[in-house]
């Protein structure tokens, strides 16, 4: 008996190794290839409201997004778009529910349709906030970032990658995945892009400081607006 113990402690070392790798392999297949049936189940359901209230704006109208032209609609994400007016200005704000995806270049580019390529937005942050996006196209000033339900916003692919890890799973998310409720690592992002015609000559210069480049009365305006926008979404994060 003593000759099989050293054998047999040996034995379910090796296999608590095996299954371990094989859990390790398993979360990480999870994280990084999320699958595709359950983004679908998860978005079908995913409610947008009607009314969403902005101080010193009076909403006009809202209305369901149309997918943008070529995209498939079983790809598609629910989203609104909400016009607003103070009697002498209007503003337009637009929100979309989405996964995996947390790039500003693939949105504007696929949702918005503008060619990011032309495009150079300044990336602003605020403590308790996060990263933003201001930029011009079109005699148009427009502010966007990715609303995510945990921690602050983000602009880039690294920042919302970055967010998604620190803030976006623990032991409940866990418990619900290993039910199949929920996704190991939290997805979801809110685009939304918000904007106002500026009819001032525009500047395209590339900004090298973002920091140390100041905002013009209409992208103060729109920075003002954000904040409330994003406290509103925060507070109101759609579920599924």
């Amino acid at each position: 008996m003593n000759v099989l113990q050293p054998h047999w402690q040996k034995t379910r070392v090796s296999l608590l190794g095996v299954l371990l790798l094989g859990i390790l392999g398993f979360l990480t297949y999870q994280i990084l290839v999320p699958q595709d049936s359950t983004k679908n189940k998860n978005t079908q359901t995913v409610t947008i409201p009607d009314t969403v209230p902005l101080p010193n704006w009076k909403l006009i109208k809202s209305q369901p997004l149309q997918s943008a032209e070529g995209q498939d609609e079983v790809e598609s994400f629910p989203g609104k778009v909400y016009e607003y007016s103070n009697d002498q200005e209007r503003l337009q704000a637009e929100i979309r529910y989405a996964k995996y995806s947390g790039s500003f270049n693939h949105f504007l580019i696929r949702d918005m349709g503008m060619p990011a390529a032309t495009i150079y937005p300044n990336i602003y942050y605020k403590k308790g906030v996060g990263h933003y996006a201001v930029f011009e196209y079109e005699n148009t000033s427009y502010l966007g970032s990715c609303i995510n339900p945990k921690g602050e916003s983000t602009v880039t692919l690294s920042q919302y990658n970055k967010n998604r890890y620190l803030r976006g799973w623990g032991l409940t998310r866990t418990f619900f995945w290993l039910m199949g409720e929920q996704d190991l690592v939290e997805y979801r992002c809110l685009w939304t892009i918000i904007s106002m015609p500026n009819p001032s000559e525009l500047d395209f210069s590339i900004n090298i400081d973002p920091d140390k480049k100041e905002l013009n009365e209409v992208e103060k305006q729109l920075e003002e607006t954000w904040f409330n926008w994003y406290s509103w979404w925060k507070n109101n994060f759609p579920d599924y």
